[in-house]
């Protein structure tokens, strides 16, 4: 955790990786204690275990009892065509394989649990190898946000290039350029109907490890991607000892968090929020605050010049290329910024509701 001085006050800042698989996913490795010694290591203060359909990672959570790493146990699920990929927390159970994608997003809000879409478009260059596993049913929506990143889709997004294969498995974080266009124009879609639909940022982490006699190697392991994509979440009072993992969540769920590419830069000056000079309130990620305040200005502020974009209701309004941007905020709606170092992404936060 880090305090920021946002606006005059202190805001308290934890970053988390999301999207996590152990040993108990049929495809994964590394053990929960492994992952959280990572985490300790990368000053990750906390990581969302989400294993394909198995919450049998709960079992191992008293060996973590002296972590100050936060650990959040939920499962991915999906339908019986395999789409339909949705992270769970929150919820004591594991759905039927037979569950439809809208019933097992409805029965998620229905128990009180959280839920996110994970990769929701992908590309593949052949449907018989790698293939895609994407979202199809939009018409339900009960679910709480979506992973506007996910580290491994886009790495293996970027395999269907013949000439990219050897040059992407040598050099993994090349892949890792931006959030896919589709994914962000569905992502304002969806806010623009006025569903607040958080935004987070995922690694998808599955460590794959091959053994030839006593030599094992692992190729994108989760000391790699831990550094890759968080997302941040900011909060104007310190986690609680007794109630972090709920807390985190429901950060997490009202989009009060930024998405951030660590293998550019560490962002710990980062900060953005729309201000009124008239009363000194101020809005941070995932907050609201009323026109009628007057005089509203989008604040940003960075470590160093990048470029920089601000969306409002999916519209690119403004474009600068600078450390520190005010702009003034004349009208209603949902406002969001992209951040850019040369052509790669770096931070995209989730939006700031102008009512």
């Amino acid at each position: 955790m880090i305090k920021k001085s946002v606006f005059g006050k202190e805001i308290f800042e934890y970053t988390g990786v999301i999207h996590v698989h152990t040993e108990h996913s049929f495809d994964g490795h590394g053990s929960i204690q492994e992952i959280v010694e990572i985490s300790e290591k990368l000053d990750v203060d906390f990581v969302c275990i989400t294993d394909h359909r198995s919450l049998d990672v709960k079992k191992d959570l008293p060996a973590l009892a002296q972590s100050n790493v936060q650990v959040l146990i939920g499962y991915e699920m999906n339908d019986a065509e395999k789409n339909n990929h949705y992270l769970i927390f929150d919820i004591d159970r594991v759905f039927p394989l037979s569950m439809p994608a809208d019933e097992y997003v409805r029965e998620t809000r229905k128990n009180g649990g959280t839920g996110f879409i994970a990769h929701p478009y992908e590309k593949r260059r052949s449907k018989r190898t790698l293939r895609t596993y994407n979202w199809t049913s939009w018409n339900v929506e009960e679910f709480d946000g979506i992973e506007i990143w996910n580290y491994i889709s886009e790495w293996t997004d970027k395999l269907r290039i013949p000439l990219n294969v050897i040059p992407k498995i040598m050099f993994p974080n090349s892949s890792i350029i931006k959030p896919k266009k589709q994914v962000l124009k569905k992502w304002d879609e969806l806010n623009n109907k006025g569903m607040k639909i958080a935004g987070i940022g995922s690694v998808d982490s599955h460590e794959n490890r091959y053994s030839a006699g006593i030599f094992t190697i692992s190729f994108l392991s989760h000391r790699k991607l831990f550094g890759t994509i968080r997302t941040n979440i900011q909060t104007r009072q310190p986690l609680s000892t007794e109630n972090a993992i709920h807390e985190i969540l429901s950060h997490l769920k009202k989009g009060n968090s930024y998405i951030v590419n660590y293998t550019h830069a560490d962002p710990y000056m980062f900060y953005c929020g729309i201000e009124s000079k008239a009363s000194e309130k101020f809005a941070l990620p995932g907050e609201e605050i009323s026109l009628k305040e007057k005089d509203l200005c989008l604040f940003i502020y960075l470590q160093q010049d990048c470029h920089v974009k601000i969306v409002h209701n999916g519209n690119t309004i403004h474009t600068e290329y600078r450390n520190k941007i005010s702009y003034p905020i004349k009208e209603k709606g949902f406002y969001r910024i992209e951040v850019f170092i040369g052509l790669k992404g770096w931070l995209f936060s989730n939006p700031i509701y102008v009512v």
